[in-house]
């Protein structure tokens, strides 16, 4: 994908792990901002840390407990939609799946679920869950076929967005979905905290979506956006490592209320802190 640096939006820094600042920029023609990286292309070492709750095995703190108490009820949220979509047994890819929660979480309740992790740690996991497990969406063989393919909160993080996204195409049924879960750069609690914005997560997330932008970046690869659903806990959560993160006094109360007023205004102009998009072959 070819990029332009029309506008220069923020020089963001990674606290999780390195403390390395990252230009972020946005490209006007895409609508889709994105992290100047420069020259690197392994980012794996940005991933270790025992603080990143994507890896998180055991909850220690009662942040931990409450993230995972959300989680649960989320991955019934997600349930729901997904058998709007598909009230019968299906075919499910999970690109991205971490620690394959919700991969688990379908597997048992009789999908037959494939995922995508490259964090070997994370697919040494999923693979002990019984989960058919591939270190990359290329090892996939083409003749296999999907009615579902599910990105939650992993597309911001995937370098070669082009070539995953052509390769989905190939490996998702003529009927089938593709359902991606990503943060909203234009939300109010981003705009809030701008350069401060937890969501940013510099460098492991590389793509920063608007509404517009990733309809129109599927579009072009042949996808319809059939609906939208907003993801309202995520407002909270994002507040709360942002507050968390800079240093603020009583950040969980802070981050409850950006997160209440994230949610009233988004209710007014869809601009949700992160979005639920369903896509479908045209």
């Amino acid at each position: 994908m070819k990029l332009n640096k029309d506008i220069f939006l923020y020089t963001a820094e990674d606290k999780l792990v390195t403390n390395k600042k990252f230009n972020i920029y946005s490209d006007l023609k895409l609508d889709i901002a994105w992290t100047d990286i420069g020259n690197e292309k392994d980012l794996s070492k940005y991933y270790l840390s025992e603080k990143y709750d994507s890896f998180k095995k055991t909850p220690l703190t009662f942040f931990d407990y409450l993230y995972n108490f959300v989680q649960n009820l989320m991955l019934r949220y997600k349930w729901k939609i997904i058998k709007k979509l598909i009230p019968r047994k299906f075919k499910s890819l999970d690109i991205g799946s971490g620690l394959g929660v919700f991969a688990e979480f379908c597997l048992k309740r009789g999908i037959d679920q494939s995922i995508v992790e490259n964090n070997l740690k994370a697919l040494k996991i999923c693979k002990n869950k019984r989960l058919k497990s591939f270190s990359s969406i290329n090892k996939i063989p083409n003749n296999l076929k999907f009615d579902l393919i599910t990105f939650w909160h992993s597309l911001e993080h995937i370098i070669n967005l082009n070539e995953t996204l052509n390769k989905c195409d190939s490996l998702l049924d003529k009927n089938g979905f593709l359902v991606i879960a990503v943060p909203n750069i234009n939300s109010f609690d981003s705009k809030h905290y701008m350069e401060k914005w937890a969501a940013l997560d510099v460098p492991r997330h590389l793509w920063h979506f608007t509404r517009k932008g990733i309809e129109s970046l599927l579009k072009s690869k042949d996808f319809i956006l059939i609906k939208s659903y907003p993801l309202f806990f995520d407002a909270f959560y994002i507040a709360y490592i942002s507050e968390k993160q800079n240093g603020t006094i009583f950040p969980f109360f802070k981050a409850i209320l950006i997160g209440i007023a994230s949610n009233i205004k988004a209710f007014f102009s869809q601009e949700y802190s992160s979005i639920i998009y369903v896509f479908k072959k045209n």
